[in-house]
């Protein structure tokens, strides 16, 4: 058989997909996707109604919370509206079946604050995402 390697088309990137959930829903319990959501939530000025921040996170396979963004504006950032954040989407996971929560960040960002909220660093990618930064996995169980 002769073989090439191609650029991925949307189509294939769909196929792709479909394939590896397939695959994943057949290793794992029944019951591994039944939550499977997108969640987030802002923090909002009640006067003038600006976006002073947010966070957004999905219920990935077994329920397992994935952290994708989390962002308070500089100047409201010793309000503690990400610790807030970040607490209203843990409990929002936990009321569907969340038992983990896991995040990344990079060097420059916000491995404090996550391990003062309970987070547990648990791997280190080096010269991620440059030559001389890292990036950081944490977990928390929920």
């Amino acid at each position: 058989m002769q073989v090439r390697i191609l650029e991925c088309s949307n189509s294939d990137y769909n196929k792709l997909a479909r394939a590896i959930t397939e695959f994943n829903f057949a290793n794992l319990p029944a019951n591994s996707s039944n939550n499977m959501m997108s969640l987030g939530f802002v923090v909002k000025d009640a006067v003038r109604g600006g976006l002073l921040g947010g966070i957004t996170g999905k219920l990935l396979l077994g329920n397992c919370l994935s952290i994708d963004i989390l962002w308070v504006e500089p100047e409201h950032r010793l309000h503690k509206y990400g610790s807030q954040l970040l607490l209203a989407l843990e409990q929002a996971a936990k009321n569907n079946g969340s038992h983990l929560s896991q995040v990344d960040t990079f060097d420059f960002q916000a491995l404090g604050f996550y391990q003062k909220n309970g987070y547990t660093l648990f791997g280190v990618l080096e010269d991620c995402p440059c030559i001389g930064n890292k990036r950081y996995y944490l977990q928390k169980k929920l």
